[in-house]
Formats: structure tokens, C-alpha cells, sequence
């Protein structure tokens, strides 16, 4: 059955091997039914592809339609815009919430704040109400539940871990060749599942980012919990649709409402009818927020008049911006800024995983979490690396000096 449901996916057989680290030849005879998926990896498949173990054990010779077993998740991953990286960056994706989840199960920390603060939202909302008004109250609800509308200021250095707090799971890591921009969808078995929010990292900035996370948070709330997945692509044109306006109106109202325009502005002696590319320049690197986000925020709040919209998306803010930030420096133009031995510089370094055949960035947060279950000896150092998605080598190489008081295995 497991090759029926492979197929399903649209994932390859020798791909998935290698993104989970399985020996191809071993998951060929599973897939095949030659061989006994052993019952750990029989529930790692279940929670990464999204199928019940008893099916993927399932030897049952009848034909099987490919659509009978396929996840809502994996319909939306079976478009004409997406190529194999985006399905297997998933797949990835899936494993780690998997992995989040058995660690905070072990520290004893788990998080599900978020299953009552979405369900007061959705219960909340009134699904007659314009999808940008749905969107604009859902964005207040959650700013007021996790003090994020304290002091009327930006929350993009903050609202990551406000949503790790409550459970979701936040990740950006690259996918080059890819259109897809963010995605959101639940990872884990029913009834613990959890939500997670992706951002493609690949030639993007911080600023959009944070648009892109909080977009997909909306999603999150309303959409992909009866969709299986929604996906957002670069350049994408889609913003007519009911789901794509209210998550852009629940971005732009979580991350810009009126008051903090209103604060920014008075803090810095920013004349509205006058507007500046330096003005514009300290609202970007206040709000941490996309320049065009900012400008339609402007609008939408009533400061600038909409006929100057696009005047105020167009100036040119760059050098400015980067006196103002680092978030607008390079990579390499925010290295030469930390100390040599800076945990922030060391780990940009250490969250990579090199197991699956495609690379994934880990977020800080986790691998501090399982870094710390490891030196309290909660976990042993070939769980830490089974977790951190590497082997024990490169545990030892990258992690060997806070380990030293760890005994071997």
C-alpha cells in the first residue's frame, strides 16, 4: 500500500528514502510490501505523509485508486506550479513537526495555546462580514491574546515567539527553483496536531517575511484546517479570492493596525502630508515591515490620501534602511557585525540538517531545545542528532564543547 500512496503524493520512492535518511533499497522492499515497515518508521511515514499506519500497512491486493488515499494536504501540492522541491521541502517540513513535538513531549513543554485562541477566532467571526473586516478582527483578537498590542509598536523582532509559545510550529528555511512564498498546514496525527506556518526564504527580505509568516498565521486560523494546505506563490495574483483577501487583511491589521502607524509617525516627527523616502525609510525599520505593506497601511489608516499610494511604495529607501537596520544588511554584511564567537554567528551554522537528501535550516529555538534536553540528559546523543536531522559526527563537530560533560552513549 505504501507505493500506492506514494504515488498519491507525488513523491518518489528513492526521494522520500533519501529525505528521511532510509536506506532506498530497504524502502523499495516496504513500498513493495517485500519487507515489515518496523513500527517507529511505520509511525514517522503516517505523520509525514498524513495517512493512517493501519493503511500504509495494509497488504490488501485489490486496485486502489491513487485518490482514495490521498491526503487533502497533498492535492494542493499536486499543481502545476510546484516542482519537486516544494513536495519534498514539505515532506521535510511534516518530519520536523513530528520531531517538535516528540521533544516537547520529553521536556515536558509542550504548547497548545494556539487550539483555544484559533477556536475563539473562528468562532468569532462572522462569515457574512467582508473578508477584509474577518481578517482585520480575527488580527486584533490575536494581537490583544498575546500582548502584542502592548506599547503600539512593531512585533517583527517578537511575534515568532509569541506563536512558538502557543504551539505553532515557525519555520524559514530557503527552496530555490521554487514559487512558493509561504504555506501554512497541520503536521502531526489527529487530535495532535498542530498548525505550521513555512516562509521561503530564497531572495527574500525580513521585511516581507514577516508579511509572508503572518499571511499564512490567517490561513492558518480559517483555511487550511478544512483545506489540508494553502499555498502562496511569488508574484501571485490571486488576491481576489475570499481566503487570499482575509489573509491579507489579517497580515497587514496584525502587523500595521492604525495605532502603531500613529505612534511611529508622532515618535519621529513624520509629517504625513509630506511624506519622505527617510519617513518612509524609519516606518519599514520601525514596523519591520515590507515598504509596500506599509504604504497601503498608510492608505487604509486614512494618512495618506490613495493617490499617493504608489508614489509612497516607490521611494527609494535602501541605503537609508540599512543605517537604520541591520535587517536590511546581507548575510554577509550582518556577519562582519557579530563577534567571532557569538552564539548568534555560531549558530547560523549549526541548524542545518544534513541527513535528507535536501537541506533544511532548523529553527534556532528548536535546536536550543534539543541541544538543552541532551546536556539534561533527557535525551541521548543519538536521539539529539536523529532530531537535529544529522548524524553523530557532525553533533559531536558542531556541539562537542557544550557536550564535553556528557558521557558516550
Amino acid at each position: 500500500m505504501l507505493d500506492t500512496i506514494l504515488k498519491a503524493t507525488g513523491l518518489d520512492a528513492h526521494a522520500c528514502a533519501g529525505l528521511l535518511g532510509i536506506n532506498p533499497v530497504v524502502f523499495d522492499e516496504w513500498a513493495a510490501g517485500q519487507r515489515t515497515i518496523p513500527e517507529s518508521y511505520l509511525l514517522l511515514l503516517s505523520d509525514v505523509l498524513g495517512v493512517d499506519p493501519a493503511v500504509i500497512r495494509s497488504s490488501s491486493k485489490r486496485t486502489h485508486r491513487s485518490e482514495e488515499y490521498t491526503p487533502a494536504i497533498w492535492y494542493k501540492l499536486r499543481g502545476e506550479n510546484l516542482v519537486d522541491a516544494d513536495r519534498e521541502s514539505v515532506l521535510l517540513i511534516r518530519q520536523l513537526g513530528r520531531y517538535q513535538n516528540e521533544i516537547e513531549e520529553v521536556t515536558g513543554k509542550k504548547a497548545i495555546g494556539w487550539k483555544l485562541l484559533f477556536e475563539t477566532i473562528r468562532q468569532a467571526n462572522d462569515a457574512q462580514a467582508p473578508p477584509s473586516e474577518q481578517g482585520r478582527r480575527a488580527a486584533r483578537a490575536l494581537r490583544e491574546s498575546t500582548s502584542l498590542s502592548h506599547c503600539a509598536t512593531g512585533i517583527g523582532e517578537v511575534f515568532r515567539g509569541n506563536l512558538r509559545r502557543l504551539g505553532v510550529l515557525v519555520i524559514e528555511s530557503p527552496i530555490p527553483r521554487s514559487r512558493i512564498e509561504g504555506c501554512s498546514f497541520y503536521v502531526g496525527a489527529h487530535p495532535m496536531e498542530r498548525p505550521c506556518v513555512f516562509a521561503n526564504t530564497y531572495e527574500s527580505t525580513w521585511f516581507r517575511r514577516n508579511v509572508v509568516l503572518m499571511h499564512e498565521i490567517g490561513h492558518a486560523i480559517f483555511d487550511a484546517p478544512s483545506s489540508g494546505a494553502s499555498l502562496d506563490f511569488i508574484d501571485s495574483d490571486e488576491t481576489n479570492e475570499l481566503a487570499e483577501q482575509r489573509a491579507q487583511a489579517f497580515a497587514q491589521e496584525a502587523l500595521l493596525p492604525r495605532e502603531v502607524l500613529h505612534h511611529i509617525a508622532q515618535s519621529h516627527g513624520i509629517k504625513w502630508a509630506s511624506l519622505t523616502s527617510d519617513d518612509m525609510a524609519v516606518l519599514v525599520a520601525e514596523t519591520q515591515v515590507e515598504q509596500r505593506t506599509v504604504a497601503r497601511a498608510a492608505v487604509d489608516g486614512g494618512f495618506v490620501p490613495a493617490e499617493r499610494e504608489e508614489a509612497s511604495r516607490n521611494f527609494e529607501i535602501s541605503d537609508r534602511l540599512r543605517q537604520l537596520t541591520e535587517r536590511a544588511l546581507s548575510t554577509a554584511e550582518y556577519l562582519e557585525t557579530l563577534g567571532p564567537d557569538g552564539e548568534q554567528r555560531l549558530m547560523l551554522g549549526m541548524r542545518t540538517a544534513t541527513i535528507p537528501s535536501r537541506p533544511i535550516r532548523l529553527p534556532v529555538p528548536y535546536v536550543r531545545g534539543v541541544v538543552s534536553a541532551l546536556q539534561e540528559k533527557k535525551i541521548s546523543r543519538g536521539k539529539a542528532a536523529e532530531l537535529l536531522m544529522i548524524d553523530k559526527h557532525d553533533l559531536d563537530s558542531r556541539f562537542g564543547e557544550q557536550l564535553q560533560a556528557i558521557a558516550e552513549d
